[in-house]
């Protein structure tokens, strides 16, 4: 009889656990752009997030870094804390921008590179 009650127990505990822990995709499953600065076509086709434009000039710089990678991307208002695939990164005189993709929902992020946590290309471990 424990044994019957042992079991289901190690499935609810696994369970449980495996909701709140997001395995990292392939990185080779995202488009990016990377080494320019994106088009109208990239956003469009899911590879790029933004468009850094002055009255209809596109005025960004690819930054170098490792695109794509895995990230974190830290809510500056909350703290809450997202994994993130970085598909673009560029600059302006007074800014960086990153582009991502929150992994669990696939929504696209836009914000200032201070506000990621760079882990590289390499899939993290799933915690």
């Amino acid at each position: 009889m424990y044994r019957l009650l042992i079991l289901p127990l190690i499935l609810i505990s696994t369970l449980l656990y495996g909701q709140n822990t997001m395995l990292w995709p392939s990185l080779s499953d995202y488009k990016y752009t990377s080494g320019r600065q994106a088009t109208e076509d990239d956003i469009n086709l899911g590879a790029a997030v933004f468009m850094l434009q002055v009255e209809g000039k596109n005025i960004g710089k690819p930054i170098d870094i490792i695109i794509p990678q895995y990230a974190i991307h830290i809510d500056q208002e909350t703290g809450e804390k997202t994994k993130v695939i970085i598909i673009q990164a560029e600059e302006t005189d007074d800014s960086q921008v990153i582009g991502a993709i929150n992994i669990q929902t696939d929504e696209f992020i836009a914000a200032l590179k201070f506000e990621f946590e760079f882990l590289g290309n390499k899939k993290p471990s799933a915690e």
